[in-house]
């Protein structure tokens, strides 16, 4: 079966409108939708696990239609007929796999899902490590990718907050399943930690809440419906497994005046959150945000609506003194100092978090386009 430019570009132009940009990696999902319609699959299996599947790996497991691969090994995108009736798409990248199985029926379509989380999946990430799934608005829906990072206990670093913020988070690491309040609201100003903590959280909710991390909030809470709609049903693991949204930076969409700068942003937000949308899909919404609490919308902070409330705040002289003296800095701090101030103090590496740099599948074909 030929597939060509103009099957795969399948959005209408608008008459002057520039080109819809190809993308190489849309052929394998275009070759699958195309090979099940021809053969009449009526049953799809889909599953995502932590896992490697190499190039001789999947030849070992049926007869491979199309192979594509760029950059590490465990990069790959592959179409698989292992029968007549039975057909496989893999994606893998970056320790993580994501299948789709068609077949004349569920029961084969779920054996096959089954023997290859069998032969793909790898064991447990390290405890100093978790997964964090990384959304963007994609053509025609959201598109996740996983990372693994570096996550810390907080154990290890509630040093690094004023005592009247570690208590807070210590209470909020500590909940399992909440069952009133969704919607997260951490404020401060920049260098005061939010970010390190967000690492530790993920790590200490991993056993019962996966991380999202949304690359695109504007996009995510726009007009489109397709993108929130594949986020909210992605599982990943477990249909009754919670899921945590993060917002980071993303004040504007709280703000008193969110309604006239993002239009409906602050509605659906708050929708997501404890509303219809959000309504038996166990998600929580944690939101960072640079803002003063007078500049964030009385909506966000309702009674009842709120999980935690957190205010990061710098260290107080006396605290930022008690810090330093613990790392064998005897400067005199007579100000309220930022963590990040404190660090730039030490010869230790401060806290900082930089965002890993999203390498989708095929990424050199993704090198002209905005978003890649």
């Amino acid at each position: 079966m030929n597939i060509t430019r103009a099957d795969v570009n399948a959005r209408r132009q608008r008459p002057g409108s520039a080109p819809y940009a190809f993308r190489p990696q849309q052929v394998p999902r275009a070759l699958f939708v195309a090979e099940l319609i021809a053969r009449g699959f009526v049953h799809i299996a889909q599953d995502s696990f932590r896992g490697r599947a190499q190039p001789a790996t999947l030849a070992e497991l049926g007869t491979p239609i199309m192979v594509r691969t760029d950059g590490p090994a465990d990069e790959i995108e592959a179409l698989l007929r292992l029968r007549d009736g039975e057909l496989v798409l893999i994606d893998a990248d970056h320790s993580h796999v994501w299948i789709d199985v068609a077949a004349r029926t569920r029961r084969a379509a779920d054996a096959i899902a089954q023997r290859l989380r069998d032969r793909l999946r790898t064991g447990p990430t390290v405890a100093e490590r978790v997964s964090l799934a990384f959304w963007m608005n994609g053509d025609g829906g959201g598109d996740v990718r996983h990372r693994e990072i570096e996550a810390p206990t907080f154990e290890s670093i509630a040093s690094n907050y004023p005592t009247i913020v570690r208590p807070q988070l210590e209470r909020l690491l500590s909940v399992k399943a909440p069952e009133r309040g969704r919607l997260i609201l951490w404020r401060g100003a920049p260098g005061t930690g939010k970010s390190h903590a967000l690492r530790a959280l993920a790590r200490a909710w991993a056993p019962w809440c996966s991380a999202h991390f949304i690359m695109d909030p504007e996009e995510l809470l726009g007009r489109g419906g397709a993108y929130m709609l594949d986020l909210l049903s992605w599982d990943g693991q477990a249909a009754d497994r919670w899921r945590l949204l993060i917002l980071e930076d993303a004040g504007e969409l709280i703000a008193a005046d969110a309604r006239s700068i993002a239009g409906q942003a602050l509605s659906r937000l708050l929708n997501v959150a404890d509303g219809l949308i959000g309504h038996g899909t166990n998600t929580l919404v944690l939101i960072t945000t640079n803002e003063p609490l007078g500049r964030l919308h009385p909506a966000a902070r309702r009674p009842g609506r709120c999980l935690a409330d957190i205010e990061f705040i710098a260290f107080p002289p006396a605290e930022a003194r008690a810090w330093l003296a613990e790392r064998g800095n005897a400067r005199a701090i007579d100000a309220p100092t930022t963590l990040a101030e404190l660090f730039d103090e030490t010869d230790d590496d401060a806290p900082t978090t930089p965002h890993p740099a999203l390498r989708f599948g095929f990424a050199r074909a993704l090198d002209e386009d905005p978003r890649g």
